[in-house]
């Protein structure tokens, strides 16, 4: 989700990835004030896409995934290049799951008292 912190006409002068203050408010990426902010920062546009794309990248996984577990397709019937790109895919995302933060002096379940 973006964040956006708009001028006194509604015109978009920032946006970001976490609300920073109040005056920080969620906006569509659909909002017309959000086209024409990332169509004069292109270089904000990009990262923008950048993390849709991967988003979007992470939806086509959950997609495959589903078909193949209610077998309407095989993971075996995929071009080898795709097998290759999902089984890293999938290591990686369990290397990152199971990449424990030894700083942290509570498990999320614990509680202070």
């Amino acid at each position: 989700m973006l964040y956006a912190l708009r001028d006194e006409k509604g015109a978009i002068m920032a946006v970001s990835e976490k609300a920073i203050t109040s005056d920080w408010k969620p906006v569509s990426l659909e909002d017309e004030a959000l086209h024409a902010f990332l169509n004069n920062n292109p270089a904000i546009g990009n990262k923008v896409m950048q993390a849709a794309d991967a988003d979007f990248i992470r939806v086509l996984e959950d997609v495959i995934d589903l078909l193949i577990h209610k077998e309407l397709i095989q993971f075996t019937e995929l071009p080898g290049p795709v097998q290759t790109k999902l089984l890293n895919r999938r290591r990686y995302r369990e290397e990152l799951k199971n990449n424990k933060d030894t700083t942290q002096l509570l498990d999320n379940d614990d509680s202070l008292i």
